[in-house]
């Protein structure tokens, strides 16, 4: 991999850290959701493809920065969502 410019590698960090916090809204918001009677199956499975989406931009980030999300949690983690989503 190249080696990024200060400037480059700003912008880049800028943007990693928008993903991940993205992410983390995503997640808080699914979490509320789910705690709601009233959401339907629909409504969770739309919020379980989205934290999927963001799970993976997270993964890219890792990925990018060097880092693999191989750990035992990332894995479960990945198996629920494949689990949840291929019942659609």
């Amino acid at each position: 991999m190249t080696e990024l410019s200060g400037e480059h590698q700003r912008i880049t960090d800028r943007a990693e850290t928008h993903i991940i916090s993205m992410a983390r809204s995503d997640a808080a918001y699914a979490l509320t959701m789910a705690q709601r009677p009233e959401v339907s199956r629909d409504e969770l499975c739309r919020l379980m493809a989205k934290l999927a989406e963001a799970v993976k931009d997270v993964a890219n980030v890792a990925d990018m920065r060097g880092e693999r999300l191989n750990s035992p949690a990332a894995r479960a983690l990945e198996e629920a969502l494949r689990s949840v989503l291929s019942q659609r």
